[in-house]
């Protein structure tokens, strides 16, 4: 049987390739330097000594967590969810190979449109269930029903019907071939359809099931307070590999200097950061500073079916307003990446474009033609959040406007609020993060059809270019990244900022951190551990 995309792997590889040797990371300093090497996608790696089984762990979150279901619209809890439930599959090298995680293999004979879904015999979920074909058909089903508030729902809808085989094999048949499925079983993707729950809790709970989470991953849930600590403890009937830690608490601290300072007391172990400076500061601290590999941005999402962002030229008025390089001075001491366009300038797939660059008589031009063409203001909200990085830009964001004659208020949120928010459509601006790692980011977040598409409107052109892609062939490609990119520039309809420089700083307690996986801000758990003894 022929595996119709290349970079599927349909046997378990090494999860992380060391490239570097002890002592080449960067560090608080002194003996903590020791046992840092490097993957090879970037990710710095810890080991202190040798692994050792047990202990407990407390991890710093940077958003607040309020459901743990999958299915649902909150990302928040993801790095949770995945420890919880397991995943299928996950990226395992800088050319984002599949791994085989929960499940065996996924193949295709026939160019795209029938995939065979196979799955590892033993795993079962705790609450005794079998983990198996029917489960994972639920689970799709159930992501894709009508109403489901999963960022996947609309990939999910491309499946035309699926056969239970036997208890480890599913036969997927879409609606039209698509060659790069499987990235949409892999962990790192948005929406769930890698995490797959019980269906008897899903019958027992409902929508409650993001407060009574069952899964068949390595962890299992302790105790969850929404929007405050989580605690998981190993599975003790995990199928898998087991994991080294007992327990992981998490946390909130959504400002990221409240989760160094914390961790500096010693009352966090591991925490990720966005900001370089940040990160000197922890490790200024003394704390282990671990630099990982992001493809994640700073942006201004736009709703596009509301005045003013309704009409490109206050899109193109909003852009031209703003100077990064200004922006990257003002909040990150120069130390990030300013965007050229909706893909990171370090990815395989970014061309230049011709992004509109800052120019404020250019933004005032605009602003003014389109106030006289509709007699709305020049004039919108912006939505940002509480943590420092972000409301550092917003101030800087609403004097730069001010100067290209463009009126912008702020009000700040809390993360889940701005989900429920934007996928409401009740929203001018919001400010936030983004990745677009490949044509599923790029479908998840600008095709018309999507859950995903939080600017709630399509482009004809795009729309026709993402589908084109789902079963181009690898030469074309390259030109469809390129072709996609010049018709993001024309339509426009979120303005990029700041690249993320991201992170993770760990106490003395931390003996083993595996480094990120690809397409991920957080490592798997599973390969943390904690030091031992006094």
């Amino acid at each position: 049987m022929k595996t119709f995309r290349p970079l599927i792997a349909v046997a378990a590889g090494a999860l992380l390739v060391l490239t570097g040797c002890a002592g080449t990371g960067t560090s608080g300093g002194g003996s903590q330097d020791a046992g840092v090497s490097t993957t090879s996608w970037g990710a710095q790696v810890l080991e202190r000594g040798e692994p050792q089984k047990g202990g407990s762990l407390t991890y710093g979150l940077s958003a607040v967590v309020e459901s743990l279901d999958p299915a649902g619209s909150a990302v928040s809890g993801n790095l949770i969810m995945r420890s919880i439930y397991g995943v299928l599959f996950s990226y395992d090298d800088a050319e984002r190979n599949i791994r085989p995680d929960m499940a065996e293999s996924i193949e295709s004979d026939d160019n795209g449109v029938t995939w065979t879904l196979k799955l590892k015999p033993g795993h079962s979920f705790t609450d005794g269930n079998p983990y198996n074909a029917e489960a994972v058909k639920a689970h799709f089903e159930r992501i894709a029903a009508e109403g489901s508030r999963s960022r996947s729902a609309e990939d999910m809808r491309q499946i035309a019907s699926m056969e239970v085989v036997d208890e480890h094999t599913l036969v997927l048949t879409l609606r039209k071939a698509w060659t790069g499925f499987p990235d949409v079983l892999v962990g790192a993707y948005p929406g769930g359809p890698a995490m797959v729950p019980s269906p008897a809790a899903v019958e027992e709970h409902g929508d409650a099931l993001g407060l009574n989470p069952v899964g068949a991953g390595p962890f299992m849930l302790k105790s969850f307070q929404p929007g405050g600590d989580v605690v998981i403890v190993k599975n003790p009937d995990y199928a898998g590999e087991e994991p080294y830690l007992d327990e992981i608490k998490f946390v909130t601290a959504t400002d990221t200097q409240s989760r160094v300072s914390a961790a500096i007391a010693g009352d966090i172990d591991i925490a990720r950061a966005q900001s370089a400076v940040d990160l000197k500061t922890a490790a200024d601290g003394g704390l282990t500073m671990l630099t990982q590999p992001d493809s994640a941005y700073y942006n201004l999402l736009l709703n596009l079916t509301q005045a003013p962002f309704d009409d490109e030229r206050m899109r193109r008025a909003l852009a031209h307003a703003i100077d990064l390089d200004g922006l990257n001075a003002a909040v990150f001491e120069g130390k990030h990446d300013p965007m050229s366009g909706l893909m990171l300038s370090s990815s395989p797939f970014f061309v230049d474009t011709d992004w509109p660059s800052y120019d404020p008589d250019k933004a005032k031009e605009l602003a003014e033609e389109y106030t006289a063409d509709t007699g709305n203001p020049a004039a919108f909200s912006l939505t940002t959040t509480s943590p420092p990085e972000f409301q550092q830009q917003a101030a800087v964001l609403q004097q730069m406007l001010s100067d290209a004659g463009i009126d912008m208020s702020i009000n700040v949120s809390d993360q889940p609020t701005m989900v429920s928010e934007a996928r409401a459509g009740n929203f001018q601006a919001q400010h936030r993060y983004i990745e677009i790692i490949d044509v599923n980011y790029a479908r998840t977040a600008f095709h018309s059809t999507s859950g995903g598409n939080n600017g709630l409107k399509g482009d004809p052109t795009v729309d026709g270019i993402l589908d084109e892609m789902l079963t181009a062939s690898e030469g074309e490609m390259k030109g469809l990244y390129a072709d996609l990119q010049h018709a993001l520039e024309e339509w426009l309809p979120q303005v990029p900022l700041i690249a993320v420089k991201n992170g993770v700083f760990v106490s003395d307690r931390v003996g083993g951190y595996p480094g990120n996986l690809i397409g991920l801000p957080e490592p798997d758990f599973r390969e943390v551990w904690a030091i031992q003894g006094d």
